[in-house]
């Protein structure tokens, strides 16, 4: 999905993959967006943003699919469709076989051993945050040797790597995202990339990217924002008579971690406790903390306030946990896209007080999608 008043800038950032000589001179065109923003929610299945839509406000998925260009005939070309797989597909423009990352996880011949896709043993989380194996939920996570995490293991330049080249490095370039895979392959090798720790409840990185995390960073954590769901529940945002599946019986398919539950409402239980960080991920709760780190990073490194575009990937990832945990067709998607679609029209009423939708440039995608009756982690 694609705005479509800035349609006419497409044709020049497509122009930064063929050649970097020509940054200057694109720059002085009219039109060049401040701001590349690349949203890309995982697992959105390609029916999911108009199967709820009655119920959805203005700003958010019905503002791209009424004032953006919507391509409903597009196909990854590639039938791994796994996060790591999607995410940089959409990062590079090529398929698995040329930017390298084959799926979440593979044998590595040479380590004689399964390795996670981004797993680098020459970085380090920076800091605390690393994944306990003893609470993750998501397997592949735990075939890492170390915490490293880095963007060298993809084969390809990024979209990101692009921009950053043909502005001569002026370009500010971030991913954010609940996963570190998310994060680090939009990000490529010249961005930033930050993600959510279950097990800290706070936004980290590795040290391919920072020394030292930059202050608000620290402070952003210090608030300890994920607190606030402390004792809380996930709750069905309307009456469940409105509902698409509020005659919803069986409930036997879905998971219960930790006492969540599969029916409404699903307790966090206390901040103190052992899944709270994972359970926040299992629910619209991880999109909202996504949204509001974004949005203090957007504030404090002034992305789009540039003299060169700005690039942005936020990749949301609740929808592919609660689809994992409870289906595609479940009150839980039905409720959490109701509730991401107000995310993101909350985005993008920042991204317009900010730096204006006139000057942005969204592209909004999937890296995979769902089938109903069969799921497993990606």
């Amino acid at each position: 999905m694609v705005s479509k008043k800035m349609q006419k800038t497409i044709t020049t950032i497509a122009c930064l993959l063929v050649t970097t000589a020509s940054g200057n001179a694109l720059a002085k065109q009219q039109g060049q967006p401040k701001l590349v923003l690349q949203i890309t929610v995982d697992a959105l299945r390609g029916d999911l943003p108009t199967r709820f839509l009655g119920k959805m406000e203005k700003g958010g998925f019905r503002y791209l699919l009424e004032e953006g260009v919507v391509y409903n005939n597009a196909h990854y070309q590639h039938a791994n469709t796994e996060t790591i797989v999607g995410h940089s597909s959409l990062a590079t423009g090529a398929p698995p076989s040329v930017h390298g990352m084959v799926g979440n996880v593979w044998f590595d011949r040479k380590l004689d051993r399964v390795v996670y896709n981004i797993e680098d043993e020459d970085y380090h989380l920076l800091g605390h945050g690393g994944v306990d194996k003893s609470t993750e939920i998501d397997s592949t996570q735990k075939a890492a040797k170390g915490d490293g995490r880095s963007p060298l293991p993809l084969l390809s330049s990024t979209l990101s790597d692009e921009i950053y080249t043909a502005f001569n490095g002026k370009s500010k370039i971030f991913g954010v995202s609940v996963k570190d895979r998310a994060a680090v392959s939009l990000a490529g090798q010249y961005g930033k990339a930050l993600w959510f720790s279950k097990s800290t409840k706070q936004f980290v990185s590795s040290d391919y990217y920072y020394k030292n995390y930059p202050a608000w960073v620290n402070n952003w954590n210090q608030l300890n924002k994920a607190n606030k769901f402390d004792q809380q529940s996930w709750s069905l945002m309307f009456e469940e008579k409105d509902y698409l599946f509020s005659n919803e019986k069986q409930v036997d398919y879905k998971t219960d971690l930790a006492g969540f539950g599969q029916r409404f409402p699903h307790p966090y239980g206390k901040a103190s406790g052992k899944y709270f960080g994972t359970l926040l991920t299992l629910s619209p709760a991880g999109d909202e903390l996504t949204l509001d780190f974004t949005k203090k990073l957007m504030e404090q490194e002034k992305i789009g306030q540039n003299t060169v575009p700005d690039y942005l990937s936020v990749s949301f990832s609740s929808t592919d946990y609660v689809i994992h945990m409870f289906g595609p067709s479940s009150l839980e998607t039905e409720d959490n896209i109701l509730r991401l679609d107000r995310t993101l029209a909350e985005l993008f009423r920042y991204v317009d007080a900010t730096v204006g939708l006139d000057n942005t440039l969204i592209v909004l995608s999937a890296d995979h999608g769902a089938a109903d009756g069969a799921w497993l982690f990606a």
